[in-house]
């Protein structure tokens, strides 16, 4: 039997069984199989949320320092013997179009946070880009999220980890732990469950009383081919963004539809995506998508998610509804989780991500948050 099972393979789940891992503990991940893409292919992997300066100091705890955790993440996975580690991150920064008092807002956050930025035209940073004026954060970057579930999955796997997928409809809290039951009628049983299952969590939790305010939110993105260092930095407008990665490609996101959970790409989203493209850089215009795909972020009527134990259980917990910071918020997070799980102090407060506070404590003012 597995010290901890966890409910959900995404990027949360996966390094909260590392952080556990390297705990001591045995870890069983059950994660859903497909059609079910996690959460984490949802997005583009920008490692900072969109317009930081205007989310809570609680989500900007979880995520000021996700560049250099998955830098130390990663280089372990290369110590491991891992392949396609190296082409993962990428370091070219995040340009972001801001002006008068949000552009205080974000020197005065940057400022706080000791992160760099420099005044700087989309012009002067990348040729044919007319988007305006704004900033550049040079110490930020993007991950390649598909690469890098792929990595984590095949390290875990090498640290003994096991892997079952299974689609489950139940977990039970016992006197101890938990018992989780899938749709096939399996059921696994342990002193210690965490659910990560993103928008599914609801219902999970749900039947142990446990109402938070979780719906699931789709998302589509397009990837165009392009030769590389065309777009040197991610590029966040309020109408969208563009993510370069280190073959050239370049992704252009992202829709967002609340209560959807479908996992399809329509014709409106590539229209949309189409035209966001053509307005964050005329050469995108004349080009044509290489891919088109959709995913469901576990959405969150605030902007921080919930990370703790589940009131009224007894070695059951649960890290749900980081809505679209799940990819940057996911190294604290999993550290934060594994401290609660082994009694170790928390490096955070860990009341503002109590399960108990299950109305909405702050809400961002990011215009990504509210559409």
């Amino acid at each position: 039997m597995s010290d901890v099972l966890v409910v959900g393979g995404g990027i949360v789940g996966l390094l909260g069984a590392l952080e556990l891992t390297r705990r001591g503990r045995k870890v069983t991940i059950l994660d859903a199989p497909v059609p079910y893409p996690p959460a984490s292919w949802a997005g583009g992997g920008i490692l900072s949320p969109l317009y930081a300066w205007r989310y809570s100091d609680a989500m900007n705890r979880l995520s000021v320092d996700a560049f250099s955790r998955y830098q130390q993440i990663l280089d372990e996975c290369v110590a491991a013997e891992i392949p396609g580690c190296n082409a993962v991150l990428h370091g070219g920064g995040l340009w972001v179009k801001t002006a008068g008092e949000d552009a205080v807002r974000a020197h005065q956050w940057a400022e706080r946070w000791r992160v760099p930025v420099r005044a700087m035209s989309a012009g002067n940073l990348m040729p044919g880009a007319t988007v305006g004026a704004g900033f550049l954060f040079p110490s930020l970057g993007n991950i390649r999220n598909p690469s890098l579930l792929k990595i984590l999955r095949t390290y875990l796997q090498k640290l003994e980890v096991r892997f079952e997928l299974a689609e489950v409809n139940q977990v039970l809290p016992s006197v101890y732990g938990g018992r989780v039951v899938a749709t096939d009628g399996r059921q696994w049983q342990s002193d210690t469950v965490v659910i990560s299952a993103g928008h599914a969590a609801a219902e999970l939790l749900s039947s142990m009383k446990t109402g938070l305010p979780l719906f699931p939110a789709k998302g589509e993105m397009l990837l165009y081919r392009m030769k590389p260092d065309k777009v040197p930095a991610v590029m966040l407008t309020e109408r969208g963004y563009m993510i370069p990665r280190q073959d050239g490609s370049v992704l252009v996101g992202s829709t967002l539809r609340k209560g959807d959970n479908t996992t399809y790409p329509t014709v409106a989203g590539r229209y949309q995506l189409e035209r966001l493209a053509a307005g964050l850089w005329p050469e995108l215009a004349s080009s044509t998508p290489a891919f088109h795909w959709a995913g469901v972020r576990p959405g969150c009527k605030r902007d921080i998610p919930f990370i703790g134990p589940v009131p009224g259980t007894h070695g059951i917990f649960a890290a749900v509804g980081h809505y679209r910071n799940g990819l940057v918020s996911a190294p604290a997070s999993a550290e934060l989780l594994a401290q609660l799980i082994t009694g170790e102090q928390p490096f955070i407060d860990p009341e503002p991500y109590s399960l108990s506070l299950a109305s909405p404590p702050s809400r961002s003012s990011s215009s990504f948050f509210n559409r």
